[in-house]
């Protein structure tokens, strides 16, 4: 068992031991998947195993139950609202308002129903965790009774608690987020329709139609016509209840592999997958911050598919949305009036994804299959998602970030700034260390307080540490300086040095820089290479496009310049046209796909590595 440093035994004390809770969740996973009844399908399994998990909370926590059917009307709303009054008018321990919606006939994919858990706190202000609880082809050990689990163990804990929480927690358990499209299938799919795209551009004239119907469809093959629960539990809100929605975790199938947090996310619909979601850095960086502070591994990209938490996402971020508040903010720049954005929802999720799980076709995958199994689901994962959820639930709740996350010998890489006063005060210097080791961890970064000698002849200067102000999780350092600086109403400007000498009560570090020309154009090379790979990353399905359109051009060119060296085989080619055209369009899918599935998220999700090099040699670097 893994010892939690002591600087984070707070953030995880109003818990049971997360080895104990990883091993709950298991034991939940075998009895929910082995329990079915003769004759049952998979969903209807687990609609029937939440109303028994409803009717046991009626039993095991009396009168603290409030129920209601949720849908679009005030009265429901109305009812709701007044459930979650009196459950904060009462001075005993927490309660719970559990709401049923019944899925419209248009939503329903596969289970029936959504299910919302709300346990009103102090505030009325709403921390949401949402997980889908149904299946596809398959038990869904890992995709997703991890999810429901995880959420049932979070409001098992509130409920149990022995006083209302600070904010409002609502554990949504989403029906109807499966459609079965997902993995190297959804990318055959896809490629398949892009290709089409490109052979209808290609002809003359273009057959635009084609053209039109083949682009159409390449969204709703890769991105899913999934999430309709969550979908329809969004548009049921009005709008003061979705204006309470501080933030949204998704948590999906976190049972195998390396965990990802995404940092861009397409939509499930034609516009939205052209139109990419904003990052909401504040809130994905709490995220991120959990994963740094406990040693947790995880990337940024998944390629293809989507989760429940894009439904959050969506609110004000249509095409429609977006075209009206361009309008709004060039009208405001005109009259010189105020511009308000639109409120909209930070929202992200926890996904544990490994080469070939989400690929039913490829021998080993799991996901969509009979062999989404319990066996199939692995503590390390299930730890990592409960270590970070905790961080993120004790920084919503109130909980203070350690100031001081690293230790001196811990950091790789510093500068120094200068910051000045807006007052005309004097000023005084921040130290920005930073841990980053190469070639790609994750770094963090730590800012202090600094008493300085600076001699600026000799570009040299030794510093000694004072107290910590603040940390971040940025690639680039100056950024977290910065935003500290703005919080404060200073302005940091960077003291250039060649060396640079830091110490606290007990040690010393030297850090130098010596770059040379060449190392400047690297540099300068890998963050053009780092903006390239980020608006791949915003721009997906545009990159896509452009990718298809790029191997279409060149095997057109290749196969034309064959055909002039080499009458014969242009006859070859043609008398076998049935064959070769075939095969040749095969190839093309076949390149298109290897490129979607396994290079592009590489390269994109390499913009962090690319960055974070490109800034560690613009810092000092320690030398000893």
């Amino acid at each position: 068992m893994e010892e939690l440093p002591k600087d984070l035994v707070e953030v995880h004390a109003r818990w049971a031991p997360v080895e104990q809770r990883v091993e709950e969740i298991l034991q939940s996973i075998r009895r929910a998947c082995a329990d079915r009844l003769p004759g049952e399908s998979d969903n209807r399994a687990n609609e029937r195993l939440v109303e028994e998990f409803i009717a046991w909370l009626r039993t095991e926590f009396p009168e603290r139950t409030y129920e209601v059917e949720r849908d679009a009307s005030a009265e429901a709303a109305k009812v709701f609202a007044e459930h979650c009054q009196q459950a904060r008018q009462r001075q005993d321990k927490p309660c719970v308002v559990i709401e049923r919606q019944r899925l419209s006939r248009w939503a329903l994919r596969t289970t029936r129903w959504n299910f919302v858990f709300t346990v009103p706190g102090e505030s009325a202000e709403v921390f949401l965790l949402v997980a889908h609880y149904d299946t596809w082809r398959g038990p869904g050990a890992d995709d997703n009774t991890t999810g429901e689990e995880i959420l049932k163990q979070y409001l098992l804990a509130d409920l149990r608690a022995e006083k209302r929480p600070r904010l409002t927690h609502t554990y949504f358990l989403a029906g109807s987020e499966e459609c079965g499209l997902v993995g190297l299938l959804s990318q055959l799919l896809l490629a398949a329709g892009l290709i089409a795209g490109m052979r209808a551009l290609q002809q003359e004239p273009p057959n635009w139609a084609l053209l039109a119907v083949a682009l159409a469809l390449c969204p709703l093959a890769s991105y899913r016509i999934g999430v309709s629960g969550s979908r329809e539990y969004v548009r049921a809100l009005r709008a003061e209840e979705l204006q309470r929605i501080r933030a949204v975790v998704s948590v999906d199938s976190v049972g195998e592999g390396r965990m990802f947090i995404p940092r861009s996310t397409l939509g499930a619909d034609f516009i939205r997958a052209l139109i990419p979601f904003g990052d909401y850095d504040a809130f994905t960086d709490v995220l991120e911050e959990g994963a740094h502070l406990h040693g947790v591994k995880y990337n940024n990209y998944i390629a293809g598919g989507t989760t429940d938490h894009v439904s959050f996402l969506e609110v004000n971020n249509g095409l429609w949305a977006r075209t009206r508040e361009w309008g709004r903010r060039a009208w405001a720049r005109v009259t010189g009036k105020e511009y308000r954005a639109p409120f909209q929802i930070p929202a992200s999720a926890l996904v544990a994804m490994v080469a070939g799980k989400a690929s039913p076709i490829v021998f080993g995958g799991k996901i969509h299959t009979e062999n989404d199994v319990p066996e199939r689901v692995y503590a390390k994962p299930l730890r990592e998602a409960l270590l970070i959820l905790d961080y993120v639930f004790y920084i919503l709740e109130g909980g203070k970030r350690g100031l001081e996350p690293r230790r001196l010998d811990e950091f790789h890489y510093a500068r120094l700034y200068e910051i000045s006063h807006p007052d005309g005060g004097a000023s005084e210097y921040w130290l920005g260390l930073k841990d980053a080791i190469e070639p790609n961890r994750r770094n963090l970064n730590a800012v202090y307080r600094v008493q300085a000698q600076v001699d600026e002849a000799k570009k040299e200067a030794a510093v000694h540490l004072r107290e910590p102000l603040g940390w971040g999780v940025d690639t680039r350092m100056r950024e977290d300086v910065e935003e500290l600086c703005a919080a404060q109403g200073k302005e940091p400007t960077r003291v250039r040095l060649d060396q640079l000498t830091v110490s606290d009560e007990k040690r010393s570090y030297t850090y130098a820089r010596r770059l040379t020309f060449t190392d400047r154009l690297y540099r300068g090379g890998l963050r053009v290479l780092a903006w390239l790979e980020r608006q791949m990353g915003r721009h997906s399905f545009i990159a896509f496009f452009v990718l298809a359109y790029g191997i279409a051009k060149v095997v057109s060119a290749a196969m034309n310049l064959a055909f002039a060296y080499s009458f014969a085989f242009q006859s070859w080619f043609f008398r076998y046209q049935v064959v070769t055209i075939p095969l040749l369009l095969v190839f093309q899918i076949g390149l298109l796909v290897y490129l979607m599935a396994r290079r592009i998220p590489t390269w994109i999700d390499n913009n962090y590595r690319h960055e974070n090099r490109a800034d560690n040699m613009s810092s000092l670097r320690r030398v000893d």
